[in-house]
């Protein structure tokens, strides 16, 4: 069964969600950055005290749990897959801590250009047992922001190689599906 739905949320906002039923199983994909409510979010650097995880960016996990409870219900019991592009790829990691929390980690997660959720080392080692792939493409500068947070895994880079400048053309998604040509993130 091949369906996809977007959740409840507002267009204009950075609390969206699209979910998929695939051949390969459920996923739930988190759109990047847009619109000024997106930009809101991003910034809105301070943090906030998870229970069992530490400090997480505000703007983040307030995004996240904006749709959660429409997200877990989509979910029910099923295995899911969390994707995201930039802003996205935050809230999937949002998601994973959530889902985790509550005794059902996601399948994997994909986070393609994702800034860092928090600034302490637990959101990773609460993920450390599920599969995170968060990925940066050349001198993508967006994943190594905020300055001293930590990323939820280790990076993986893709596409052109580093160089010393950033460069906010490789945060571009089609950069991003470029640099895995017609491969498949592993």
């Amino acid at each position: 069964m091949n369906t996809l739905s977007a959740l409840p949320g507002k267009a204009d906002s950075a609390s969206r969600a699209i979910v998929r039923n695939t051949a390969a199983g459920l996923v739930v994909a988190f759109p990047g950055s847009d619109n000024d409510a997106c930009w809101a979010t991003d910034f809105d650097v301070l943090t906030v005290s998870v229970p069992g995880v530490g400090e997480i960016h505000r703007g983040f996990w307030s995004a996240w749990q904006a749709i959660a409870a429409d997200v877990v219900k989509a979910i029910g019991d099923q295995p899911v897959t969390l994707v995201g592009h930039s802003l996205g790829g935050a809230l999937a990691v949002c998601a994973a801590v959530a889902l985790t929390l509550a005794g059902k980690p996601p399948a994997a997660v994909y986070g393609f250009e994702a800034p860092r959720v928090s600034p302490d080392l637990g959101v990773r080692t609460l993920l450390a047992k599920v599969s995170v792939h968060i990925y940066k493409c050349g001198s993508d500068p967006v994943p190594d922001v905020p300055l001293g947070w930590h990323q939820s895994a280790l990076l993986t880079h893709i596409g052109a190689p580093a160089t010393l400048m950033p460069r906010l053309a490789d945060h571009m998604l089609d950069k991003v599906i470029a640099a895995f040509g017609s491969g498949v993130p592993a």
